[in-house]
């Protein structure tokens, strides 16, 4: 059996890649798999999401407050402040580029050059960029997209291309997404979806409308309270509530429209949850009104908890999951009035749609990890 490193960010930390990569390590591992992980950064004692007992993690930065830490803690503080200490190899179009620092890129390919396994994941696309410079040329060198193509800017797209040529093997979450990259590169590329690894929960339910996710831009909770607004009265007089999970720097302006409209009653900013599958459990409706979605793995979580899941259509991850009035509804993409109308005939209905229901827990099997370890294995070998 192949033995398999992935490359992330922070293992340690609250995100939907570091869950799926989560999920699939564990998979691999229960397979009888040896996976390592390299977490570029470590915040916490323990991975957010439990992992198997096999799985070896190798931090490169411990952020913790500790004096074993002070040089990395340190250095850190200095990159806020100067240019002297910036990356040098690292893309200058990574999203979270001011979260690294030169001596942090050193720690990163220092990593990559000593990678013993037969196999090495990048995780995001700067990642897999250094992975196709610096991974040992006898470890196979695969890049692992999250994000679909288009969500990246154009120049990025441009230095993805030409840097994803000199890896073997390139995945993308949906088969839309593979399209795009396979039609601008010569190296392979698969589908390799998420996996969803979660029991369905049997609660009685409570009028509960569930989004979750960053507090960012992309992610689009601010169209999913001015979407609210317009239903503030129905809402109220069917009892109903919006619980939004999640942390980021979105949430003081969230907050501020909430109070602005008069729905801090209605709307509640719940904070980040190790336990969304109990939360979605309790829920009837979960919205994704994300601008931007690479997959969706809530869509599956929700669809498993047996919720009607409602998101904005244009989006690869949704539009790839959802077939509209089949087993979700796909709403015309940034369209809050629509979006409002659709939430209130759903929380109208005393009779839940039932054959919606029945055909999303179909999909979810599709996303089984069973079924997804036998895709990422065609793929590997």
């Amino acid at each position: 059996m192949k033995s398999i490193t992935f490359f992330m960010h922070n293992v340690y930390a609250m995100g939907g890649t570091v869950k799926s990569i989560s999920q699939l390590a564990n998979t691999l591992a229960e397979k009888g798999h040896e996976v390592t992980i390299i977490s570029v950064f470590k915040s916490n004692d323990r991975p957010y999401f439990q992992l198997h007992d096999s799985i070896k993690i190798k931090p490169l930065i411990n952020y913790q407050l500790h004096p074993l830490n002070f040089k990395d803690i340190l250095f850190n503080r200095i990159n806020k402040f100067t240019n002297l200490n910036k990356p040098k190899e690292l893309s200058q179009f990574e999203p979270g580029l001011n979260q690294f620092s030169n001596y942090i890129e050193k720690k990163m390919i220092h990593a990559l050059k000593h990678v013993t396994t037969d196999t090495i994941i990048g995780t995001r696309a700067s990642f897999n960029i250094l992975i196709s410079k610096y991974a040992p040329t006898h470890v196979e060198k695969i890049g692992m997209e999250h994000m679909n193509f288009d969500a990246h800017p154009e120049p990025y797209q441009l230095e993805i291309i030409e840097a994803y040529q000199h890896l073997d093997k390139v995945t993308t979450l949906t088969s839309k997404d593979r399209d795009k990259y396979q039609s601008r590169l010569q190296t392979p590329v698969f589908v390799v979806p998420n996996i969803i690894d979660e029991q369905r929960l049997y609660t009685s339910k409570s009028k509960i409308i569930t989004a979750a996710g960053r507090l960012e831009y992309e992610k689009g909770f601010d169209l999913l309270i001015e979407s609210i607004n317009p239903i503030q009265h129905t809402m109220r007089q069917f009892d109903y509530q919006v619980f939004i999970y999640g942390e980021g720097q979105e949430k003081g302006q969230l907050q501020k429209s909430i109070n602005q409209f008069g729905m801090t009653d209605i709307i509640k900013l719940k904070g980040p949850t190790q336990n969304l599958n109990k939360k979605l459990a309790m829920s009837e409706i979960t919205v994704i009104p994300s601008r931007n979605e690479g997959f969706g793995m809530v869509i599956l979580e929700a669809m498993n908890q047996s919720n009607i899941v409602v998101s904005f259509d244009g989006n690869t991850g949704p539009d790839s999951i959802i077939e509209n009035n089949v087993n979700g509804y796909l709403i015309e993409h940034g369209n809050t009035e629509a979006l409002s109308n659709k939430l209130r005939r759903l929380i109208n209905q005393e009779f839940k749609e039932h054959v919606i229901l029945k055909n999303a827990h179909r999909t979810v099997e599709q996303y089984s990890p069973q079924a997804i370890y036998i895709n990422f294995l065609n793929m590997l070998n």
